[in-house]
């Protein structure tokens, strides 16, 4: 006996199967619990809210690249300062007014470890959402690049970089059985990939 579908495309290619059932062999199924009308209806409503979560979701990424952006400049000002003060202050004490110490003694970086547990939290048409833990070994990353490739023996192409454990990826391959995975990178170098999952969008 088949198993339902999990996968939200499935699920909606599995709706398209039933309302073309129910169209086509009216006479023989018309007792149908839901017409195909009432199907139609719902699955359209679900494609619109769908649609409607991969635009908020890109916006949500265009605000986060803005969000960096002014992280970045608010940083660059605060080192400048900072570096001015350590230049100047004649002990810890003053340094102490600007919520700062001495320098510390230089340790030498280290590239980052493995990143963990990646995992395709949702997907739909043409979208995925991963999410994976930080390495817990290593130096600390500066950014993540998530790479992907087309089963079953595509080559390894750069999908995306992001500063989180977590990346939503829009206009992906329809119809392919994609695997992902996705490494950590500091100015020293790069960790050790993570482990791969799949998916179909």
């Amino acid at each position: 006996m088949a198993t339902f579908p999990t996968r939200e495309s499935d699920i909606v290619v599995l709706a398209k199967a039933i309302i073309q059932g129910l169209n086509t062999q009216a006479d023989t199924f018309n007792k149908s619990p839901y017409s195909a009308q009432e199907i139609e209806a719902v699955l359209l409503a679900f494609i619109k809210l769908r649609d409607a979560l991969i635009a908020l979701q890109a916006q949500v990424g265009e605000a986060d690249t803005a969000k960096q952006g002014g992280l970045g400049e608010l940083t660059d000002i605060l080192k400048a300062v900072l570096r001015y003060v350590e230049s100047v202050a004649d002990s810890e004490d003053q340094l102490a007014h600007f919520g700062w110490a001495g320098r510390r003694a230089p340790t030498a970086l280290q590239p980052p470890g493995q990143c963990r547990v990646l995992e395709v939290v949702r997907q739909g048409d043409g979208w995925v959402f991963l999410d994976w833990k930080e390495p817990a070994e290593g130096g600390k990353p500066s950014f993540y690049t998530v790479e992907r490739r087309e089963l079953p023996d595509g080559p390894w192409q750069q999908a995306a970089t992001v500063v989180e454990s977590e990346a939503t990826l829009v206009n992906q391959p329809k119809g392919k059985t994609l695997e992902y995975r996705v490494f950590a990178v500091n100015k020293v170098g790069n960790g050790a990939t993570s482990n791969v999952v799949d998916a179909v969008v």
